[in-house]
């Protein structure tokens, strides 16, 4: 028989995460984006699962005064979205994600707060603006990854040139598309690092820390994958761009990003 105190803090947990999910297009959730529908999942049993486990520490004073504070804020960057002409989804969502913190505080204490503040975060707000992230993100992840290959195609023997994400390796024309970009490699990243730290590590700026190294793990193994393209193109022909094997190379860029980041997180030693 389920205390009641359980299902209070259950039944919490599920109307916090039932918006968050709400929030969600569709678009993002499927085909292509299928690693946003994996972090908006992992988010929210994340969410669901700290707000009705045990937490140490007693509600007091203070708790109340954070819930107050955060919702405070959350009703300026309400009313602040009637005065904007720009930027009015971010802001909307930024105050819905305060909002549901005040809950968060108000409900439980500032331990609790600490332990949902970044599933939050992504259910209400990374997932539902990946579109805008991506576009942010598409042309400098792109022209960076160009960049990097030209530089390794340039130790061989043929003549390479850039031109925006253009890559000519002598008479061969190698594009580098938002597909090459490596933002969904990005993603399935997002995805192993967050389990990767969480599980091995407590507090927040040593998690931060040791999840950056995606980062650089991603852009070498992105790298790698337009170098071999380039190369394998020009041996074989432009068609194989569009064979199945293009596939299986952005598939093995994805195992690369993972043993780097594994590799080189080996420097980071468990907190727990």
């Amino acid at each position: 028989m389920l205390q009641p105190d359980v299902l209070r803090r259950g039944l919490a947990a599920l109307m916090l995460v039932l918006p968050g999910w709400w929030l969600q297009d569709a678009a993002v959730l499927h085909g292509d984006a299928l690693a946003a529908l994996i972090l908006a999942a992992t988010a929210s049993w994340l969410v669901f699962q700290r707000m009705t486990g045990q937490v140490a520490g007693q509600r007091d004073i203070r708790d109340q005064l954070l819930a107050v504070a955060l919702v405070t804020a959350s009703g300026v960057l309400a009313t602040s979205v009637l005065l904007l002409g720009e930027g009015k989804q971010v802001m909307t969502l930024a105050a819905l994600v305060l909002f549901t913190l005040s809950l968060v505080a108000a409900l439980g204490n500032r331990r609790q707060l600490a332990l949902v503040v970044i599933p939050i975060l992504v259910l209400y707000l990374l997932v539902p603006m990946l579109p805008l992230f991506e576009a942010a993100l598409s042309y400098p992840m792109r022209r960076l990854s160009a960049v990097l290959a030209s530089l390794l195609l340039s130790l061989g023997s043929a003549e390479v040139r850039l031109s925006g994400t253009e890559i000519f390796v002598g008479d061969l024309q190698v594009s580098v598309t938002s597909a090459c970009s490596g933002l969904t490699l990005l993603q399935h990243m997002a995805w192993i690092a967050w389990w990767t730290v969480l599980s091995r590590h407590r507090g927040l700026w040593r998690r931060a820390a040791h999840a950056a190294i995606a980062l650089p793990a991603v852009l070498i193994s992105n790298t790698l994958r337009v170098v071999v393209l380039a190369i394998w193109a020009s041996v074989s022909g432009p068609e194989v761009l569009a064979s199945a094997g293009h596939a299986y190379i952005s598939w093995a860029a994805v195992a690369v990003a993972a043993f780097l980041f594994f590799a080189m997180g080996s420097i980071y030693k468990p907190s727990k």
